[in-house]
């Protein structure tokens, strides 16, 4: 009995080709499967099964593949990401050359540098340099709208109802008016 064929096939599978879509697929034959591939029956492959733990294998071999595959993606994605920061680095370094030959030839105004302040401020940020200088814009934070509102509930919290005029004359008292205006 080829023990080592049986292990492989119930802890990795075989690969299997979708004659429809010729897709190749992992397929896991079942106890029964391999005991009639084999000759022998479902119960004496399941003993060696269980001997030799191949579903706890099976799940564990999953799962380091899926390990892998992620890991891969994340390796992909970020190389990506840097050949799309290097491309743009480049750009904005050739933009950078371009305009200084510009300045030399007497070809641009660089009475105004925002442009290039702009680029250079790219460059320093795509490169992963921090940059100390910060926009500064008027709006309310989180913390100043907490605060309004702290001050709001203690404000409502002092208000009596016969301050804010909700209390009506009491039973008894015809005529008065218990209300402030």
């Amino acid at each position: 009995m080829p023990w080592d064929e049986v292990d492989r096939l119930l802890v990795f599978g075989e690969a299997v080709t979708s004659p429809k879509t010729g897709c190749v697929a992992t397929k896991f034959p079942s106890l029964a499967d391999l005991g009639a591939r084999y000759g022998v029956s479902r119960n004496r492959v399941w003993q060696y099964a269980s001997k030799a733990r191949c579903f706890q294998r099976r799940e564990e071999a999953r799962l380091k593949t899926q390990e892998r595959y992620e890991q891969k993606v994340v390796e992909r994605v970020a190389e990506a990401r840097a050949l799309a920061t290097a491309d743009v680095v480049a750009v904005v370094d050739d933009y950078i050359r371009g305009f200084r030959q510009a300045v030399d030839e007497g070809k641009v105004r660089f009475d105004s540098p925002a442009d290039l302040d702009r680029l250079v401020r790219l460059k320093e940020l795509l490169a992963g340099n921090a940059d100390s200088r910060q926009e500064l814009r008027g709006g309310l934070t989180l913390e100043a709208i907490q605060a309004r509102h702290q001050r709001a509930r203690t404000q409502l919290d002092g208000i009596t109802p016969e301050i804010s005029g909700e209390v009506g004359p009491r039973d008894g008292e015809e005529g008065t008016d218990a209300a402030v205006h």
